[in-house]
């Protein structure tokens, strides 16, 4: 019993401050398609064109923020900072 304990205790601390934070990525915004799944329903805006959709559906990124904007972060030039676009 108190070896179960011991390593339930190891395993929390472990957890508890191995752990990072996730940082939300806001790379959806920058590219123009999103395809939808034809067996679960779910989307992927990470579509840089409808022929990349294949068999699904494929519909335009209501959040999308234009090329003149989405290629400095597509070539690296510029980090991504969350901002907010409405659609």
């Amino acid at each position: 019993m108190r070896r179960l304990m011991a390593i339930l205790l190891a395993a929390a601390a472990a957890l508890a401050l191995g752990g990072r934070p996730s940082e939300a990525q806001y790379a959806a915004q920058l590219y123009p398609y999103c395809s939808i799944s034809s067996s679960s329903g779910a989307t992927n805006c990470y579509i840089r064109s409808r022929e990349e959709c294949g068999r699904d559906a494929c519909i335009s990124n209501p959040w999308y923020i234009g090329r003149e904007r989405a290629l400095p972060y597509l070539e690296g030039r510029k980090s991504m900072k969350p901002h907010y676009v409405r659609p």
